[in-house]
Order: C-alpha cells, then sequence, then structure tokens
C-alpha cells in the first residue's frame, strides 16, 4: 500500500461527515477540486473501493465504514489531546500538589491557595502538611510539585530557593507583665512555664541552646510539633514560647502578644522542588503569588520578619 499523507485521510473524514466534497471542502477550508484529489490519491493508497457515485453523493462501501471508524477513534483521541492542551495553557485544568511545614500552613497558605484557586478556575490543589524533613523526603521523590521547608537540604534531587528568613519571635499571654518590654530575652523568661516545640524540629535544640547558654531555667512541662498549637497554648494562658513568625502574626488579631527576642534565632522559608524535571507554570504562578502575599505580610509587621 503507498504511504498515506494525514491531509489524504482528513479529506476522506471529511467526506464521510459531510457525504458530499463540496461539503468537505467546507469544512477543511479547501476548495472541491482539492477535495476530489486528495479523495482519489486515498482511495489509490488503501486499493479498496471506498465509494459508489450516485449523482452527486458519494455513497460509502462496508469497506469505507469500517475505515471511517476505525479513523474517528485516532480523530477523537487527537481531539481530546488538543482541548487538554487548550485547557492546561488557560489553566481550566490542572492539578498542583504541595507539602508544607506547618508553620506556613496554619494561616498563610490557606489564604493564597484560595485566592490562586479562584484566579485560576477548574485547577485542583492537594495540601499535605508535615515535618520539614517528611517534605523534603516526598519532593525527591516527586510526590509533590512544591514543598516548603525550614531546613537547608543537601540532596541533587531537590532544588532549593529561600522563600524568606526571619528570626523566632516571643509569644506571650494577654495581660503578661512582660507586654509592655520592647524585646525580650533569656533572663526574662526565668522560671517562666515554657511550650517547647518537639524534639522532630531542629530549630528546637537552637532554642534550648540559647537559654542554656545565659544559664536560664525554664519550666518544660509541654511540647508540641506545631508552631500553631504552642501559639494556642499560650494565647489560653498556658505558657510562653518561641515561634516563627509568621505563625505568630497570625494570633495577633486574636491577642496573643508578640515580640522580638535577643539574642536573634535564625528561621528560614524556602521552596523546594523536584530536581530531575522542570517546575510547571502552574506551580511557578503559585509560588509568585506566595512570595507576593508574604511580602505583603512582612511589610505589615513591623519588622519581625524579613524577606530576602
Amino acid at each position: 500500500m503507498a504511504k498515506l499523507s494525514f491531509r489524504q485521510v482528513e479529506a476522506f473524514r471529511a467526506v464521510m461527515i459531510a457525504g458530499t466534497t463540496t461539503g468537505a471542502a467546507e469544512i477543511l477550508y479547501i476548495s472541491q477540486p482539492a477535495v476530489s484529489r486528495l479523495l482519489s490519491d486515498f482511495e489509490d493508497s488503501v486499493k479498496v473501493p471506498l465509494f459508489e457515485r450516485q449523482k452527486k453523493r458519494l455513497i460509502p462501501t462496508p469497506e469505507a465504514q469500517i475505515l471511517f471508524e476505525e479513523i474517528e477513534r485516532s480523530f477523537v483521541g487527537i481531539e481530546k489531546l488538543a482541548r487538554t492542551a487548550e485547557e492546561l495553557r488557560a489553566f481550566h485544568r490542572g492539578t498542583l500538589r504541595i507539602a508544607c511545614m506547618p508553620a506556613l500552613a496554619h494561616t498563610l497558605l490557606p489564604k493564597v491557595s484560595s485566592e490562586f484557586m479562584e484566579q485560576n478556575q477548574g485547577i485542583s490543589m492537594t495540601l499535605q502538611v508535615r515535618s520539614s524533613q517528611q517534605v523534603a523526603d516526598w519532593i525527591s521523590t516527586q510526590h509533590f510539585d512544591i514543598g516548603l521547608s525550614a531546613i537547608a537540604v543537601s540532596d541533587p534531587a531537590i532544588k532549593t530557593e529561600s522563600l524568606a528568613h526571619s528570626e523566632l519571635v516571643c509569644i506571650l499571654p494577654p495581660g503578661h507583665c512582660l507586654q509592655s518590654k520592647a524585646t525580650i530575652t533569656p533572663e526574662d523568661l526565668e522560671n517562666e512555664v515554657f511550650i517547647s516545640l518537639g524534639t522532630e524540629q531542629s530549630i528546637r535544640y537552637k532554642v534550648d541552646d540559647v537559654f542554656e547558654h545565659a544559664e536560664v531555667n525554664r519550666k518544660m512541662l509541654f511540647d508540641t510539633q506545631v508552631s500553631h498549637v504552642a501559639c494556642s497554648y499560650v494565647l489560653s494562658g498556658s505558657g510562653v514560647s518561641l515561634v516563627d513568625p509568621v505563625t505568630a502574626i497570625g494570633f495577633i488579631k486574636q491577642g496573643l502578644i508578640v515580640k522580638p527576642f535577643a539574642p536573634s534565632i535564625r528561621f528560614n522559608y524556602n521552596l523546594i522542588y523536584p530536581a530531575t524535571r522542570p517546575v510547571s507554570q502552574l506551580a511557578l504562578d503559585f509560588c509568585k503569588l506566595l512570595k507576593k502575599r508574604l511580602k505583603e505580610l512582612s511589610e505589615s509587621s513591623e519588622n519581625l520578619f524579613k524577606i530576602k
């Protein structure tokens, strides 16, 4: 059989749909003689009778019907692929999978996600909240598109980008005796009930080192893995704590007292991606919006944290 061209197949399909070469020409936006020539070449290539000519109409043979059914299955697949591509370009379809440390998952990320989905109707999002190490593990195995982590990652399977850096802040319950002090020091928290972050978090050890160096004793009665739980406990009057500023800022309207702490204890917010595949446009646009909203939060936070 001679080699078929895609244009010949298109002409045959158009004739089958329209019933005439004139109708097929309108479908394909070409001349009627061009359709006739393509159809003739197609018949010569397949070497089976495809039409019976009756006046101006073409009556398909059973062989033509079999060919048409096979071609139509292929065209349906191509058209579906084209529609999918168009929807992806317009962000009408797509899934964004985010793994996030608790520090950003409680207040900032839900607001940004909601705004992003409103701007990009039809997409879906998945959010998993885990420790920074678990987030890194998921990104390295390509289970998620974007990771938000506090730890420095040294893994060839992960690409890291600094989102922001800050220092831990001291949080106090409403009416605490230290609420008028500009900056809190370890000595100020001598014998205070202290809500610690769990030993699973590396920042816990940095905090403990600062108090040990200052020879300050705290009442270590409770710890939690997540900073927003620490904020809730402090807000209820159960103690004081040191947490990242983004989490703390989300509780200020509820009455939480947030103060700078010295000496500074650095806290990083990192964006991480799988290094072995390109970052999707959907993910890049989400990160762009996240950076914008984080910058706005920084500018309104009285220098509690900085954007790098």
